[in-house]
């Protein structure tokens, strides 16, 4: 790891000039050499950090979209890398603010700086395909008044609907495209001078605008607004809070859900596209049916992790519950909960990773990408790649399937499998600084022990760092004193009878410090311990992305599909339904 150094103010500022000066030249390695050299600093201030991630992040973005813009480009993961650390900045800035109340002037730089980092994440994550992610995060930089997040909105709501298959789908979300155009167009004044020609110029906004206003006067009246649109009628209350949350939580399997949380949404709709097979008359109906069985098992799976996680959040923190009552338990002395709510949660912690494991499974064999000798070697972060090597398959080298593009970056913050490989070692290479407290959490549930408890009685039950810092500097001191003592035996030999008994008294003493230490470090190091809140907010977290890979993946063979040679005969093959 980089050995930090502070930064003064003075250099930061011509640091940040400097990036604003070879990103307008274009001036690609001059980027990658300051972006390198501000990973090298830090600053007390949480502020000055944010500052430096973006400006770090903001090169590396500059530098993917126009020069390392291959699939796998690792130059698009860094930006997205230090956009996240900016983020975890933004955090605690917020935290400290609570402390101590900054001046109007700071406050102002940070919400300006914080409405350009979103912006810059949203567009990150959509250059890499990540549309339903971008969404979210350009609602908070619009609501502050930025134009600029309102275009980028509208280019990503844009390039969403092209890729959608369902016509109705396609057109609301070309709607909401149409509605964000028109509110940056409206404000091309508050764009800088070469944003706003190069935009006045483009033909695309106006020609776009001009052909929806057309669509809209013909079948616009076949599309009403969707929160006019009436959804199901839940049979209860539960039903209906369930659903309620799913939407408010973006969590259906539905590309409206990105741009609309009204009851219409309330449908897990997105399934696997038609797909065009061989007639082979040694395939039973099921063996026939296995993709799509498969799509289905992969959402059924994640509708049940989605419905733990409801639960999970619906049961207070320390309610009891007669599934594990059969049995006395052991109490830990370390605020333990383990009721039904960390179950539920724990169960769609799994599920959830499961669900990557069945994505690459799905590819493996969908696009026949290694023999079906290989199956145990698939692995959502390798299936990329050939085996033993690092060059991409064909089939995504040089791809134009932005949702494989999707995948690909997911399966990047997605660690899995042994950590022995130079990718694995690297931590700068997984984009998510959450990816190693993500995979330690689920290899400790399942290969180890994993506790979840009680966050703020837990926080001082192993504070003894001072004792263990005493014991280290003792340990040290008798190392000290046998070496002495040794010294002495040679050099004092009249006295080597008392010196024998005291080197073996230091030596017993070591061995004893030695245990302890020993035995602490194993101990403490057997489970592995969260607070239930954050592990809500991790699981919460893992769901999403769930979610997001499989829309991602439907779009994706969709695509595919759509490139396929339609010369030779087809016979369609509905797909039965319950």
């Amino acid at each position: 790891m980089t050995e930090k150094h502070e930064i003064t103010l003075d250099l930061h500022y011509k640091k940040s000039a400097l990036m604003d000066e070879l990103c307008d030249l274009n001036d690609f390695d001059g980027i990658v050499r300051l972006c390198e050299e501000l990973d090298t600093y830090t600053h007390p201030s949480s502020l000055i950090r944010l500052h430096l991630f973006y400006n770090t992040g903001s090169g590396y973005s500059h530098v993917a979209a126009r020069r390392d813009n291959e699939f796998n480009s690792q130059t698009s993961g860094l930006a997205l890398l230090n956009f996240r650390k900016a983020m975890v900045e933004v955090k605690t800035f917020a935290k400290e603010s609570f402390r101590s109340i900054p001046s109007d002037e700071v406050m102002n730089a940070y919400y300006d700086l914080r409405s350009r980092l979103f912006t810059n994440m949203a567009n990150e994550l959509d250059y890499q395909g990540r549309r339903l992610e971008a969404l979210s995060y350009y609602e908070d930089p619009i609501e502050s008044g930025n134009v600029h997040a309102v275009m980028s909105k509208a280019n990503c709501l844009y390039r969403l609907a092209q890729s959608v298959y369902d016509d109705g789908h396609a057109y609301y979300l070309q709607r909401e495209s149409a509605n964000y155009y028109q509110q940056a167009l409206s404000r091309i004044d508050e764009f800088p001078p070469i944003q706003r020609e190069s935009i006045e110029s483009a033909p695309f906004y106006r020609h776009f605008l001009s052909w929806f206003k057309e669509q809209e006067s013909l079948y616009g009246s076949d599309f009403p607004d969707l929160n006019t649109l009436p959804g199901s009628s839940p049979e209860t209350k539960k039903v209906k809070n369930y659903l309620r949350w799913c939407a408010d939580n973006r969590l259906f399997i539905n590309e409206l859900n990105a741009v609309s949380t009204s009851e219409v949404v309330n449908h897990d709709v997105l399934s696997l596209p038609n797909i065009t097979t061989r007639i082979n008359t040694l395939l039973s109906s099921p063996e026939e049916l296995s993709f799509h069985g498969h799509f289905d098992e992969m959402k059924a799976d994640y509708c049940y992790a989605r419905y733990l996680a409801f639960m999970g959040s619906s049961i207070p923190l320390f309610e009891e519950h007669f599934f594990n009552s059969t049995f006395e338990h052991v109490d830990t002395l370390d605020y333990e909960i383990n009721n039904l709510k960390t179950h539920h949660l724990k169960s769609c912690f799994r599920i959830s990773y499961s669900i990557f494991d069945k994505i690459s499974f799905f590819l493996h064999r969908f696009f026949e990408l290694d023999t079906v000798q290989n199956d145990h070697k698939v692995d959502f972060k390798k299936v990329w790649f050939n085996q033993g090597s690092q060059p991409l398959k064909d089939i995504f080298q040089n791809s134009e399937n932005d949702y494989f593009k999707a995948l690909y970056f997911i399966s990047r913050e997605i660690r899995q499998g042994a950590r022995n490989t130079p990718l694995d070692k690297d931590l700068s290479y997984w984009f998510d600084p959450d990816t190693q407290r993500l995979f330690n959490i689920r290899n400790a549930m399942e290969h180890r022990a994993f506790k979840l408890v009680d966050a703020v009685c837990h926080h001082n039950v192993n504070d003894n760092y001072n004792e263990i810092e005493e014991h280290e500097k003792k340990l040290a001191k008798v190392r000290q004193d046998i070496k002495h003592a040794t010294k002495q035996l040679v050099t004092s030999p009249e006295n080597k009878a008392e010196l024998e008994r005291q080197l073996e008294k230091l030596k017993r003493l070591e061995i004893n410090l030695n245990e302890d230490l020993h035995e602490k470090e194993r101990m403490s190091t057997y489970s592995v311990i969260v607070g239930v809140e954050e592990f809500e907010l991790l699981t919460m977290k893992l769901l999403t992305l769930a979610k997001d890979a499989l829309v991602y993946l439907s779009l994706a063979i969709h695509h595919e599909e759509s490139q396929q040679n339609q010369s030779s005969i087809a016979i369609p093959y509905p797909v039965p339904k319950k």
